[in-house]
């Protein structure tokens, strides 16, 4: 027969086997695929204090992709982000997609009947929901091939719409709210490729200071609620690869902080970036990542960056804009909102 003190005893030693028990349970969560103390990546959203891990898509709203550096002939990420951008659409519905340049990667195209044009968009991005309006710009490897040709494809495709290497229209959002986007051509302005004759020999013909001139009329007249800019080149990037462009910050951003901008999208750097230099109002977006991924950076103007292949939705709803970086598995890897009186 037991004493007291051995049921006391016996108490206490099922006491700490059960600690122990609850201890070691705690320690392999921790270590277990999927338990992180870390915070998502989208919590780096400052500007609209909470990051969405699902759409949040109003009626009414005018939805749209952008995709950028995607051309690939169907290799490396292409074909991944391509299928989810038809996933994605069957549920946004968007009414456009925006190219922010690289569209055939090495060397562009050469006319309009190049079989790049079937291999690398046609055949891709094939599904009935992404039969809908493209508006593209030019990259730096469209201008290795005839970048004239990715202008006249305009006049025999359904869905191509490029009506000139730099353009401006103006997408209704509803009754009272409009969004003007302004479609630049930025290889021109970039220093590196001049002198370069053998690969860019389109390059040096290109009249600059009339597109700027272009650029600033446009701006100085645009009376709707959003203004949103697409180039190829970044203005700011955090990329070791290429990063900022000098020529766009001297040329563009004074442009940009004197009207007002809401956004500048590009590609170039192959990764998703939210850029907001201290002071501006521009939100600078690196969408480059349709086709290839590289590795990625960060500085002090950087609210997000990641190395990921994948696409940008953009949700217009009258006086809020909301945009997400969605990967190719389909994943809300950062969300930003931006609202205007």
């Amino acid at each position: 027969m037991r004493n007291k003190c051995s049921k006391t005893y016996s108490l206490e030693k099922i006491l700490s086997r059960l600690s122990i028990s609850i201890l070691l349970v705690v320690i392999l969560a921790i270590q277990l695929p999927g338990f992180s103390q870390e915070k998502p990546a989208g919590k780096q959203n400052e500007a609209s204090g909470k990051h969405d891990t699902t759409l949040q898509l109003k009626k009414h709203s005018l939805n749209f992709f952008l995709v950028s550096d995607w051309g690939w002939n169907g290799y490396g990420y292409q074909t991944d982000v391509a299928k989810q951008m038809e996933k994605t659409a069957e549920q946004a519905e968007p009414a456009f997609i925006i190219s922010c340049g690289d569209n055939f990667q090495i060397k562009g195209v050469q006319s309009v009947n190049d079989p790049l044009w079937l291999t690398t968009f046609e055949y891709v991005y094939k599904s009935p929901a992404m039969q809908c309006d493209w508006y593209p710009v030019l990259g730096n490897h469209d201008y290795k091939g005839v970048p004239e040709a990715e202008v006249q494809y305009s006049k025999i495709s359904r869905r191509w719409r490029m009506p000139s290497r730099y353009y401006t229209l103006v997408k209704k959002v509803n009754d009272s709210v409009s969004a003007r986007f302004i479609f630049t051509d930025t290889p021109p302005m970039v220093n590196e490729y001049y002198g370069k004759n053998d690969s860019y020999g389109d390059i040096a013909s290109q009249d600059t200071a009339k597109e700027l001139s272009w650029l600033r009329d446009v701006l100085a007249n645009a009376k709707e609620k959003w203004i949103i800019v697409i180039g190829h080149h970044p203005v700011y990037s955090a990329s070791p690869k290429h990063g900022n462009t000098p020529e766009l910050i001297a040329k563009f951003k004074p442009l940009f902080d004197k009207y007002g901008v809401d956004f500048y999208f590009c590609g170039h750097d192959h990764d998703m970036q939210h850029l907001r230099p201290a002071g501006s109002n521009t939100d600078y977006i690196v969408t480059g990542s349709g086709g290839e991924t590289r590795p990625t950076g960060k500085d002090a103007n950087t609210v997000f960056s990641l190395s990921e292949p994948g696409f940008t939705l953009m949700s217009i709803n009258g006086k809020q804009l909301t945009l997400y970086f969605i990967n190719s598995k389909g994943q809300i890897v950062y969300s930003l909102s931006k609202s205007k009186k």
